[in-house]
């Protein structure tokens, strides 16, 4: 016990348990919650001794010998007897070595620093320590990276309040620690220079601005990122940025749809009708609320598979398409039909499609009730056929200019890839997320675990909700059972875990709460009852983490960030750039 801060003893008073007890607090002692404590006893049959390690979850204090309101005063003035008491409740979080056996009442109670700390929180059971962010005291808080990368589990599951819980920015903050600091880039291994991580950008144009400075970092705010082992943090190093193009006008123009940044500063993205047609993207422009009933999906199936057995490449002008009248594969089933490119027809082959609205002419004339092609509209009834193209002209100004020639959909080249969603309708959002996830699914099939693809999301129940079907709930449900074996890795942010299909919400091994909704924090099942309280008033910045080794919920904080995570705090002008990039080389030297 050298070196330990003792800090009461063990409650004799009230039952001690395995998994509770209570510690009355020594006079000059200062606890405060979430602090860690040991207490250690010798075996009954004196073979040996056992620690307990535990955390503080609650404390109050009470007069003993006041019995009415009015004897406290009497107490305090030494007219009465009595005495101050102050206790502080206990979650066992370790017994080493596990026995399960309870605390001896009145055994010595000690503060856990040092090598009793690293044992509290099972740092000495980890195979690949991460630091994830700090505790009350501000000592650094690990979480093992095999429960991140898929070796033993994967997925990350962030959940709180809009705009106060910063799901978001505790998010970036564990992509920062995994690929801009060393320790990060060692537990990646052979593979850090080829793994990646595609970020959607859901508010405002806030995530465009991830490799400026943030001109409010200060040196207090380096002092804490210092804790976690980052001496000299920097804003993201390797980043693309890749915004819509801009919605409406002339057709044959793209242009970039972003106020705060140059156009040569981002890629305009978007798929064209080849693109379109060959990955089979028509089935993210339904949605689990289209009406089964009427068979569109049926229809949807039909029609996406004659698009890609009719499509030729048109010559001389990349992603347009030419549909012919022969089909140029036999089968039936789309990944048959796009195993191979077929090759190039000129446009006198049959009908051009360029944009959206070509392919919305081609499919009125092919789902015609009365001159349409059975072929294409798969016998089904002209009312169902009807519905079907309704919803897709509705989708003409929602997402119709993302299908045109001219633009390419992302590719991620560099460590982080942000693709900006913020200011697409509901619809055009599903799309993007739809098509660009299933990309990445799809490529990592067969190719194993490593290098892995991380991909972070806000607001996963637009994409994965509780209740219903559809191709995009289903592939979130597919990544979240399957994904940590081929290595991707799901980041996902949400208001409520209960409005997230429940594979999603259930699979993530590791489980980040913010501030919570008073009404929904009951959900948070793997929350202490008093976490579930205090979360429902956390302030930003303050998160409770959930890991496998740790068998209770540990509040945590993390830093600032040295990157600019809104518009209003980047350094975007020259000087600007240059005194904030001058104070970071000064700081760090």
């Amino acid at each position: 016990m050298i070196n330990l801060r003792r800090i009461g003893a063990v409650d004799g008073s009230v039952d001690a348990g395995t998994r509770r007890f209570h510690v009355v607090l020594d006079d000059d002692a200062t606890v405060q919650l979430d602090d860690l404590i040991v207490c250690r006893q010798l075996l009954p049959d004196g073979s040996g001794e056992v620690a307990h390690y535990g955390i503080v979850v609650e404390q109050t204090g009470v007069l003993e010998g006041a019995q009415w309101p009015s004897d406290t005063r009497h107490v305090v003035d030494g007219t009465m007897p009595g005495e101050a008491v102050r206790r502080a409740e206990v979650l066992v979080l370790r017994t080493d070595p596990e026995l399960w056996l309870a605390p001896n009442p009145g055994a010595e109670v000690h503060a856990a620093t040092g090598d009793a700390r690293t044992k509290a929180l099972f740092e000495d059971q980890m195979r690949k320590p991460l630091a994830v962010g700090l505790d009350q005291s501000g000592e650094p808080v690990y979480a093992d990276f095999t429960f991140m990368n898929g070796e033993q589990g994967g997925h990350v599951s962030i959940s709180g309040i809009s705009g106060v819980a910063a799901k978001t920015s505790y998010a970036l903050f564990l992509l920062h620690m995994i690929f801009e600091t060393s320790a990060g880039r060692t537990l990646l291994g052979a593979s850090a220079a080829n793994t990646k991580a595609l970020v959607f950008n859901v508010k405002g144009e806030d995530l465009l601005h991830l490799d400026r400075h943030n001109r409010l970092f200060d040196d207090d705010q380096r002092a804490r990122w210092a804790k976690l082992g980052v001496a000299d943090p920097q804003p993201f190093g390797q980043v693309e940025f890749h915004v819509a193009p801009l919605a409406g006008g002339d057709e044959t123009q793209v242009v970039p749809d972003i106020a705060s940044r140059r156009s040569d500063e981002v890629s305009i993205y978007g798929w064209t009708p080849e693109a379109f047609i060959r990955q089979g993207l028509l089935r993210f422009c339904f949605t689990e609320s289209d009406d089964r009933s009427t068979q569109v999906g049926f229809v949807e199936q039909v029609v996406r598979t004659q698009l890609a057995r009719h499509a030729h490449p048109l010559e001389n002008e990349e992603g347009a398409v030419v549909i012919v009248p022969e089909a140029h594969s036999a089968s039936r089933t789309f990944e048959r039909v796009v195993a191979r490119r077929p090759p190039a027809k000129p446009a006198g082959a049959g009908i051009v499609i360029r944009s959206w609205y070509d392919l919305l002419d081609l499919l009125a004339a092919k789902l015609d009730p009365d001159f349409g092609d059975e072929h294409w509209s798969g016998r089904t009834q002209p009312g169902t056929l009807m519905a079907f193209q309704r919803r897709l002209m509705a989708l003409g100004p929602r997402l119709g200019h993302l299908i045109r020639c001219g633009v390419t959909e992302p590719v991620m080249r560099t460590s982080l890839t942000v693709v900006d969603i913020h200011s697409l309708h509901e619809a055009a959002q599903r799309f993007v997320v739809g098509a660009l996830v299933s990309r990445v699914f799809e490529e990592k099939q067969g190719t194993g675990r490593e290098p892995l693809r991380f991909i972070m999301l806000d607001e996963l129940n637009k994409y994965a909700p509780r209740d219903g079907h559809g191709p995009l709930r289903e592939l979130f449900v597919d990544i979240a059972e399957r994904g940590r074996s081929l290595g991707v890795l799901l980041i996902g942010c949400q208001q409520a875990a209960g409005r997230v299909a429940e594979p999603v919400v259930r699979q993530p091994a590791l489980k980040v709460a913010g501030r919570l909704d008073a009404t929904e924090a009951v959900d948070y099942r793997y929350l202490t009852p008093e976490l579930r309280e205090r979360a429902t008033r956390f302030l930003p910045g303050t998160m409770v983490l959930d890991q496998p080794l740790v068998p209770a919920p540990l509040p945590i904080r993390f830093p600032f960030p040295p990157y600019a995570t809104n518009v209003s705090d980047a350094a975007t002008g020259e000087s600007d750039r240059a005194a904030t990039a001058s104070a970071f080389e000064e700081a760090g030297s």
